[in-house]
């Protein structure tokens, strides 16, 4: 595993030199401010996520002239800062400037290759930034709801002529469940959030422009399924050229998908041989799947699910502060509550206040997923299986405490630039939670019992690991190697011993969200470097000291961060 993990760090490679014939002088401050700023603009809604509300109200109109002028403002950027002299720029500097150069490279990568505007997954507008957190009075967030969902006739128009007529059909299938769900909390659950607003006229406009938005919500929905989902037969398949390019412009990683597919199988053999080992700590006489299917009946009902989340959270936030794991910058407790319609396939979530929301509005939400009344009852029982007692402590852990709420709570509190605070890896963000997992359990956690509760615990961190193997082989097979999602679902029922109904799921999210293998890639980096920096301390190498400066870095790839702590 060490070997195979130093690898991943010394993957990583720079997308620009450091200087070039022909540079200009260093003027990287302002031209970073100056793109952020144009950054922003043209993505309100990651805006007004991130708590700058110069843009609230805002929506962009994705015609073919906005497109066309967006990829050529990225360009010009692009060239603008391959001109620079990085040569004399301080160690954070040139970390900003390869997030900046990296992001740019990315979204024209999108747009060009990727053609993320044919997408029909590309035109979901969320709104719940405006409902969940208190930034501004409710007056004043309703008209910014208003705003928006008057232009959504407009925007849904602009979509319809950028569509490809031949795309997948999973993109189509999952676009309409989403589109359902956004009419659905525009039509529910914003009107609940407004309903005392002060101001009768503004409530009136919010009734008439949320019928508006709903009903253009629903007739987009409706034109994919009646017009777009019956010739979909296109490639969800983004190819190993693509995947190249979304690991390097991501993750400042240059890798063969192939080296990483060989590694992640290696690591998911060798955890299937540590899962069977506990399954026979706890019935020898059992197959691993059938000792797991013991464990997974172990779960709540539907209704009890959220409250057993909320009591198991408090426990686990107590071991980590005595355990002095990592520093937990705030006592403000994450709301744990159902998972907005519009979430299509998220298991469970976190959502926190951006890095520069003001304090008022510091709510976060620990978002649980039941399952939906329309499924079969043998559907809702499968997918409560994902949540037995062990596997939802698990889950808990990687979410809340120490993983995403921590870890952004560390983010808000830092004192990194605009550009680490905004900036994000993938494999960075789910890297870290997934890496506490298996920490977590490294300390102590749940093995203070019987051998038998001990070896539950560990089979329900190693499903979670193993979850994320068959993620990063599902990913590069679906995307590089042709695999159907049916094929992938099989993968996830045979190799980590899911029931049909949640491993379908996983396998259809491989097809569109291919950064999906960025958990186990993540995970692996982190464990790769922290056992650089313990060779390198020896007995000075403090855990807790570790993964704070680990958190209080911003979001950066982790062959970045290496950068920052290895000097």
């Amino acid at each position: 595993m060490k070997k195979q993990t130093l690898l991943l760090i010394a993957l990583s490679v720079g997308l620009t030199n450091c200087q070039k014939p022909g540079s200009k002088p260093n003027n990287f401050p302002k031209l970073a401010d100056e793109y952020v700023d144009v950054y922003l603009a043209n993505n309100p809604g990651t805006a007004v996520y991130l708590g700058i509300h110069d843009y609230d109200g805002k929506l962009i109109i994705p015609t073919a002239d906005t497109i066309a002028r967006r990829l050529s403002q990225l360009r010009q950027y692009d060239s603008t800062f391959a001109k620079l002299d990085t040569t004399k720029l301080s160690l954070d500097d040139k970390i900003d400037y390869k997030l900046l150069t990296a992001s740019i490279k990315s979204d024209i990568h999108s747009i060009v290759d990727r053609k993320v505007y044919e997408n029909p997954m590309t035109y979901s507008v969320n709104l719940s930034s405006y409902i969940e957190r208190n930034f501004a009075p409710p007056v004043e967030r309703a008209r910014s709801v208003i705003a928006i969902t008057r232009q959504l006739p407009a925007y849904y128009a602009a979509a319809r002529q950028n569509l490809s007529q031949n795309p997948p059909r999973e993109y189509v299938d999952v676009a309409i469940e989403g589109l359902r769900g956004s009419a659905d909390y525009m039509q529910n659950d914003i009107p609940k959030a407004f309903a005392n607003l002060s101001d009768p006229k503004v409530q009136d406009e919010l009734k008439t422009a949320l019928k508006q938005g709903a009903d253009a919500t629903n007739a987009f929905a409706d034109y994919l399924a009646k017009s777009l989902l019956p010739k979909a037969k296109g490639s969800f398949a983004i190819g190993a050229d693509n995947y190249r390019k979304m690991l390097l412009y991501n993750e400042w990683l240059t890798a063969d998908p192939d080296s990483l597919l060989q590694i992640g199988m290696m690591q998911l053999t060798r955890e299937k041989a540590e899962f069977a080992a506990a399954a026979k700590v706890i019935d020898p006489t059992k197959t691993p799947a059938q000792v797991f299917k013991m464990i997974q009946d172990e779960h709540p009902t539907a209704d009890s699910l959220l409250s057993a989340t909320r009591n198991q959270c408090e426990a686990i936030r107590q071991f980590l502060i005595d355990k002095q794991i990592v520093t937990v910058p705030s006592e403000v407790r994450a709301t744990i509550t159902k998972t907005p319609e519009f979430m299509v396939g998220a298991t469970a979530a976190m959502n926190t206040p951006g890095p520069f929301e003001k304090p008022a509005a510091s709510e976060a939400y620990y978002y649980v997923t039941p399952p939906k009344k329309e499924w079969t009852p043998k559907q809702q029982q499968e997918w409560l299986t994902l949540f037995n007692r062990y596997v939802t402590e698990i889950i808990s852990i990687h979410e809340a405490y120490p993983g995403h709420y921590v870890q952004f709570l560390h983010l808000n509190a830092s004192k990194v630039s605009r550009v680490k605070k905004m900036f994000s890896s993938y494999a960075f963000v789910e890297g870290w939670a997934h890496y506490t997992e298996q920490m977590m359990l490294e300390q102590g956690f749940g093995q203070g019992g019987d051998a038998v509760t001990k070896a539950k615990y560990k089979m329900a961190q190693l499903s979670e690991s193993m979850l994320r193997y068959c993620r990063l082989v599902c990913s590069i097979q679906e995307h590089t190697n042709n695999w159907t999602v049916a094929q992938a679902t099989r993968f996830i029922m045979d190799n980590c011993y899911y029931e049909e109904k949640p491993a379908f799921e996983e396998a259809r999210r491989g097809s569109f969200d291919p950064g999906y293998l960025s958990y186990s890639l993540g995970k692996l980096q982190l464990l790769a470097l922290r056992s650089e920096l313990q060779q390198k301390q020896g007995k000075s190498f403090n855990l807790k000291t570790f993964h704070d400066q680990v958190l209080d870095h911003g979001m950066p790839p982790v062959s970045l961060l290496r950068e920052l702590l290895i000097q």
